[in-house]
């Protein structure tokens, strides 16, 4: 094995060697023989021995050979003793020497090889080493790799105890890693357990008060029913997107949460803008017919209803039609809401007496009652 020929300066042996490498790994896949597939997977094992033992880290690239010695046992491992455990350790080999280049490479298609291995392993050295590539390799992992690591780890436990314990020992070396956060806050969620939640979103919020946490707190405080903190924070999720899907979103939940409030106008106001964001999305078109029919709730609150209250109903049907025109999936509420506030509406006798036609147009605000006198809208007489 020369590393140089005299007279012969374009000699590189460890090209040489690279070459022989991939042509005895490919006459190993074409042959059918079983004893001479073995010879030639044998001489590739020789090659690999040769060169880690005869070239120094400035003379190859040691981690590129420990990349490819780890996929020919991977591929090989059903014709070599140990194929699986030698793959495992060939490519650790690699992730230890340039965890970066690893993680980024290939979107993180090694590391994946790996801690797949690892977790099909069982044991609990694989199942400690596994861990440690993750927290090695997380920094440099995408979101895509980040979802997997959280796979992994789930894998890797016997039970979600476990893995909360591994996340809350994880979190203590460091406080302020936000992806550990997260998933141990995503874990307490599973469990049920609100207030480690709570307490997890807030520590959040204090190092990354970003779209996904301050919408999970306002989430949060909208479960418990404090809808002025929920406002708050949906107010600044409001300014930290600018994507149509989650503006469109946080409106209507500013809508829902000022209508929890009793505040309509503030309700309707949100409304009105998620429709702006979306006009073909039917479920601000029903949260505008609810806002009308509390706005009679209101109106009428220790009195009893007359018919110029009973005009307000025909706004809310008409609201109703017009979600179920431009949004088909919100059908099935539609027909719930129309069956329930269709027995409000105006009586024949009313309409007589008023003298309404139907097919007029009616207005619905101060000239009904003072207490619509902010509505503004029109409706017309069935």
């Amino acid at each position: 094995m020369p590393k140089t020929i005299e007279n012969y300066p374009s000699f590189d042996l460890s090209r040489n060697l690279a070459r022989f490498a991939n042509i005895y790994s490919q006459l190993a896949q074409e042959s059918t023989d079983p004893a001479q597939k073995k010879t030639y997977i044998d001489s590739v094992q020789i090659i690999y021995d040769k060169v880690f033992s005869n070239f120094s880290d400035d003379e190859i690239d040691h981690y590129q050979w420990y990349i490819n010695q780890g996929r020919f046992y991977r591929q090989n491992a059903d014709f070599i003793d140990g194929g699986k455990s030698k793959a495992i350790e060939a490519y650790s080999k690699a992730f230890e020497m340039n965890a970066e280049k690893m993680t980024t490479s290939s979107e993180g298609y090694y590391v994946r090889v790996l801690l797949r291995e690892l977790a099909q392993d069982g044991s609990d050295e694989a199942q400690k080493q596994a861990q440690a590539i993750i927290k090695k390799a997380e920094p440099f992992a995408n979101d895509d790799l980040k979802e997997y690591f959280d796979k992994v780890r789930g894998s890797i436990f016997d039970s979600p105890k476990e893995q909360i314990a591994f996340l809350e020992s994880e979190v203590k070396e460091d406080p302020e890693n936000v992806d550990l956060i997260s998933q141990l806050r995503n874990l307490y969620k599973q469990q049920g357990n609100a207030e480690k939640v709570m307490e997890l979103n807030k520590k959040l919020y204090e190092l990354d008060p970003s779209y996904e946490t301050v919408t999970a707190l306002a989430n949060a405080a909208i479960q418990d029913a404090n809808y002025d903190t929920a406002i708050k924070y949906l107010k600044e999720a409001q300014g930290q997107t600018d994507d149509p899907e989650q503006k469109k979103t946080i409106f209507l939940n500013l809508s829902n949460a000022y209508l929890n409030k009793g505040q309509l106008q503030q309700a309707r106001s949100f409304a009105r803008k998620a429709i702006d964001a979306d006009s073909d999305w039917g479920r601000p078109y029903l949260k505008m017919a609810v806002i009308y029919a509390r706005a009679v709730n209101q109106c009428t609150n220790g009195r009893d209803m007359e018919g110029n209250d009973r005009v307000v109903y025909w706004l809310v049907l008409d609201y109703i039609q017009k979600a179920k025109q431009v949004d088909s999936s919100v059908t099935s509420r539609a027909n719930q809401l129309t069956q329930t506030y269709s027995g409000y509406t105006p009586s024949t006798q009313d309409t007589f007496f008023k003298g309404w036609e139907k097919g007029q147009s009616i207005s619905v605000d101060g000239s009904l009652n003072s207490c619509y006198a902010w509505i503004g809208e029109t409706t017309t007489v069935r």
